[in-house]
Parts: C-alpha cells; sequence; structure tokens
C-alpha cells in the first residue's frame, strides 16, 4: 500500500468511527422502566409517567432533556455509556417531551 492509499485509508476510518450514532428509544424503554419508574413513580403518587407530562416540567430542550437523564443515572448510580443515555433520551423525548 502507498502512503497516498494509506492516507485514504486512515480518513475513511476516521470518517466511519464519527458516524452518528442512531438511538435505540425501545432499549432507552428498557433502560428507564428497569432504573427509573420505581423512583418517579414514589415521586409522583404511583404514576410515574406524570414526571413527563406535569406542566410544572423543567426539561424545555433537549440538552435540558439529555442533563437530566445524565443526572438521574448518577442518582441513582447506573453505568450507562453515553449511547444508553441516548436511548433514554430518544424514548423520552419520543413517548413524552415531543422537543424538536
Amino acid at each position: 500500500m502507498n502512503l497516498q492509499q494509506t492516507i485514504l485509508l486512515s480518513i475513511f476510518i476516521v470518517l466511519m468511527s464519527q458516524t452518528a450514532y442512531s438511538a435505540n428509544p425501545a432499549h432507552g424503554k428498557e433502560l428507564h422502566d428497569a432504573n427509573c419508574q420505581s423512583c418517579h413513580s414514589s415521586l409522583m403518587g404511583g404514576n410515574p409517567d406524570l414526571i413527563y407530562t406535569r406542566s410544572d416540567r423543567r426539561v424545555n430542550s433537549i440538552d435540558g432533556l439529555r442533563n437530566q437523564v445524565t443526572r438521574c443515572k448518577t442518582t441513582v448510580g447506573v453505568a450507562w455509556p453515553e449511547d444508553q443515555i441516548q436511548d433514554v433520551v430518544e424514548y423520552l423525548n419520543t413517548n413524552f417531551y415531543k422537543l424538536k
């Protein structure tokens, strides 16, 4: 392999590694239900979904939602990597927040 081919291959590998991760809301629901439901249920009188649909909810942007999910996962003590956080964010946004 010559130098030009090596450079092109290196550029290709870098570009492929930066391909956007496509979040999986179904996986996000699984993670959410297993780790978030009990706390939210106790906070919201037995209906955990009310935390997302109440009139005074604090989240009003995707970044705010991502920050809140990150805070909650830290509080609960789950070790979700960034792709799992994004899965939960996608699930919550698709089903409750509908943020752009």
